[in-house]
């Protein structure tokens, strides 16, 4: 005849090992679910970059008016020199002015400066604190081999307005989930070789990282394929006017530049408006 202590005891070694056996086929089940979605993941993007040369979606074919225009997401990125700030600037500075309790992400290792008027060229920001210009340039890449597409935009940007600096601005952001590159020493060469490369366009760029996961900004810009890339036009309140993706044809550069200068026009329209009201 068996004790109850016993039996107690081996009724409770016989839970454990059964626990045990349940624990270790669920993460068995999860680890092989998680391969099957990187991989699947992987090889979509590579047939539908394949078929479609990198475009994901045709570049818009004009200027998106501002009441229907969405806000570009808000979140943390790292300089070249390794400080912290908020991206769009215009993002900062709603945050500065509405003082610190606000929903708004907070800035990171970055000095806190007085907003400045829009038009201040961001290039030319000190202290890691980007400042709103009247029209941005955004070039995002979640992967190196995108990046031949966004310099050929960039490129085209920075010729045409060259020498325009106070008015627009140019960015390129490179997206970095891997947890792994996120670690010293990764992290600091991917740093340094933003700053190597800032004299690559005849126009000042700024060079930003986001280390983290992106779900929330592929979902809201319908970033769907990792392996191309993507540009935005975003106004002086960080709202996203125009997108384009892949390699650009030489129509979809005239109708960025185009609508760059519309947009400018706009900007400068609206701060005529703004300072006769206040006069």
């Amino acid at each position: 005849m068996v004790r109850p202590g016993l039996a107690a005891c081996l009724q409770q070694e016989r839970g454990m090992k059964l626990f045990e056996i349940f624990k270790k086929e669920a993460r068995q089940k999860r680890k092989a679910k998680l391969k099957e979605e990187m991989q699947r993941g992987y090889f979509d993007d590579f047939r539908e970059f394949r078929d479609s040369k990198g475009k994901v979606f045709a570049a818009s074919g004009k200027l998106l008016a501002s009441s229907h225009a969405p806000t570009f997401p808000h979140m943390q990125v790292v300089l070249s020199d390794g400080s912290s700030c908020t991206f769009p600037p215009a993002a900062a500075e709603l945050s500065h002015r509405a003082g610190s309790n606000t929903q708004q992400p907070m800035q990171l290792g970055a000095a806190t400066q007085p907003p400045s008027d829009v038009g201040t060229n961001s290039a030319a920001a000190a202290g890691g604190v980007l400042q709103p210009s009247a029209a941005s340039l955004v070039c995002l890449a979640f992967r190196a081999g995108a990046q031949p597409m966004i310099e050929a935009w960039a490129t085209a940007f920075g010729h045409h307005f060259q020498g325009r600096g106070s008015e627009v601005a140019l960015y390129e952001m490179a997206i970095v989930e891997g947890v792994v590159m996120r670690m010293w020493p990764f992290k600091q060469l991917l740093l340094r070789g933003g700053a190597n490369s800032a004299a690559k366009y005849a126009f000042p760029c700024r060079h930003l990282h986001h280390f983290g996961d992106m779900q929330a900004l592929r979902s809201s810009l319908h970033l769907t394929n990792l392996l191309t890339g993507y540009v935005f036009l975003i106004d002086s309140r960080g709202r996203l006017r125009w997108r384009g993706s892949g390699s650009p044809t030489k129509e979809e550069l005239d109708t960025l530049l185009r609508c760059t200068e519309q947009l400018l026009q706009e900007e400068q329209a609206q701060q005529l408006r703004l300072a006769a009201t206040a006069a």
